[in-house]
C-alpha cells in the first residue's frame, strides 16, 4: 500500500444490484490516486469492478453480501496506512448490538475502526480509539445518504459529506 493517498473514502451499504450505478456525486470526487474503502454489502460484483476503475479498494463482505463477494473480501481486517491501524469490519445485529460487539473487539487495540450495517452516520472517540460509520451511500436511516473522508493528519478523524437529495 502506498504511504500516501490523496483522499480515503469511506463508504458501506451500497446495496446495489447489477446495473445499478454509484451516485455520480461521489464519483466525480474521487481520482485515481485516492483509495476507497469500502465497508460491506455491495450486493452486486459490479459495484466493486466500478470502484476499482476508480480508485484503489480495500474492503470487508457485509451480512447481505452473496457467496461471490465473500470469497472476495473477509468479514473484517486490519490495515496500516501510514503507521495508523485501521480496523475494517461491517457489523451485524440491531444498532447498540454492532456497537458493543466492535467496541469489544477493537477498542484500544487499533487506532481507527471503521464500520457499516447500521445506515446511520456514527462518530467518537473510546479507549484511545476513533470509530467512525459513514452511513450508507445510496439509503441513509435518518441521516441521508452520503460518505465519509478520512484524515489521519495530526491525531486521525473522519467527517460525513451527505449526498444531495436527488
Amino acid at each position: 500500500m502506498p504511504e500516501t493517498w490523496r483522499n480515503i473514502w469511506v463508504i458501506s451499504d451500497t446495496h446495489l444490484s447489477s446495473g445499478k450505478f454509484l451516485p455520480k456525486s461521489f464519483v466525480e470526487r474521487v481520482i485515481r490516486e485516492d483509495l476507497i474503502i469500502h465497508l460491506g454489502d455491495y450486493i452486486s460484483l459490479d459495484v466493486i469492478e466500478s470502484l476499482e476503475s476508480l480508485a484503489a479498494l480495500e474492503g470487508v463482505h457485509g451480512n447481505c453480501d452473496p457467496p461471490s463477494i465473500k470469497t472476495v473480501y473477509p468479514s473484517h481486517k486490519i490495515i496500516e496506512i501510514d503507521d495508523v491501524k485501521v480496523a475494517l469490519t461491517h457489523g451485524s445485529g440491531g444498532i447498540s448490538g454492532t456497537m458493543g460487539a466492535i467496541r469489544r473487539k477493537f477498542e484500544g487495540k487499533v487506532d481507527i475502526v471503521l464500520f457499516g450495517h447500521t445506515h446511520k452516520t456514527c462518530h467518537f472517540r473510546s479507549g484511545g480509539t476513533l470509530f467512525f460509520n459513514p452511513g450508507s451511500l445510496t439509503s441513509g436511516r435518518g441521516n441521508g445518504r452520503g460518505y465519509g473522508l478520512l484524515h489521519l493528519d495530526q491525531e486521525p478523524w473522519a467527517e460525513f459529506v451527505e449526498l444531495p437529495n436527488i
